[in-house]
């Protein structure tokens, strides 16, 4: 099984899952995809196909960046406009200087409460099933930061309309930020607009639409923020076997193993110790 990377711009009107699909039927291979975009916003999609799919969990922690469009005044039981309007309260009488403080006060949090209309996991289901049954919900704050913004087109009005690029942590939802910056204000507030722009160390310059011939990166894309770690043949005969290695000495935590020029495995260094934790298959 061969594999590698594709980075695709998923249209608004369709899932991540749907995206990934297209991919596997296209190549005949099983894919996956690096932090889920809802069905309503558009971006850049990390896609993993064959073998990359092993190496998906290292790199889906890694940053994400956003242009935004948050309506104040206006709110949706799921926080955007895939819902039917459920509230609405004037922002006439909020400005600039209302939003950049909340926004300032927001980017201070360090936990977000997800939104009720997610696919966190409640009593063994989707979190996003319960709500649409009307179930009151929930859901535990989890770490997640805004890490940086920039307000790039205010519009006052009884709905303000304002634009924003964002640097967030993995895990966060801009939806919810919509919702916590209403409740800041006094105000109802939805997303009307999500366009990811960046995903770790890959932009959005560089993907390519469904309908494009496929550019597939190789798979070490995912693990090029890893530590790199180059073995002889014998010792990476021995990794790839799954086999534990002496020689960690004071290393520790995740690193790429390579031989002979050739992604092999995921090591963890731990105890003075290489330990194969994600083995590739020999023919990659």
């Amino acid at each position: 099984m061969t594999g590698g990377v594709l980075l695709i711009v998923k249209p608004p009107g369709c899932s991540s899952h749907d995206v990934a699909y297209a991919v596997r039927r296209r190549l005949s291979l099983p894919c996956g995809h690096l932090g889920t975009l809802d069905p309503l916003a558009a971006g850049l999609l990390v896609v993993a196909a064959g073998s990359a799919t092993r190496l998906v969990r290292y790199a889906e922690g890694q940053p994400k960046e956003y242009i935004a469009e948050i309506w104040l005044g206006i709110g949706t039981a799921s926080h955007d406009f895939a819902a039917p309007a459920t509230a609405r309260v004037s922002a006439l009488h909020l400005g600039r200087p209302d939003v950049e403080r909340a926004l300032t006060e927001i980017s201070s949090e360090t936990l977000q409460a997800p939104p009720a209309f997610s696919a966190r996991q409640v009593g063994g289901e989707r979190a996003y099933h319960a709500a649409r049954r009307g179930r009151e919900l929930d859901l535990p704050a989890r770490p997640a930061r805004l890490l940086q913004w920039e307000a790039l087109a205010l519009e006052p009005g009884d709905i303000l309309k304002l634009r924003l690029r964002l640097g967030v942590t993995s895990g966060y939802y801009v939806r919810a930020l919509a919702r916590d910056l209403g409740l800041r204000l006094g105000v109802p507030g939805a997303l009307a607009f999500l366009l990811r722009t960046k995903s770790g160390a890959f932009g959005l310059e560089d993907a390519h639409s469904l309908e494009e011939d496929p550019q597939i990166l190789p798979l070490d894309v995912l693990v090029a923020h890893l530590p790199r770690l180059t073995f002889d043949s014998a010792e990476g005969h021995r990794i790839a076997y799954g086999q534990r290695l002496p020689g960690a000495g004071e290393l520790c935590g995740p690193h790429a193993a390579y031989a002979n020029d050739r992604l092999i495995a995921v090591v963890q260094a731990r105890d003075g110790v290489f330990h194969p934790e994600t083995v590739l298959p020999m023919e990659v």
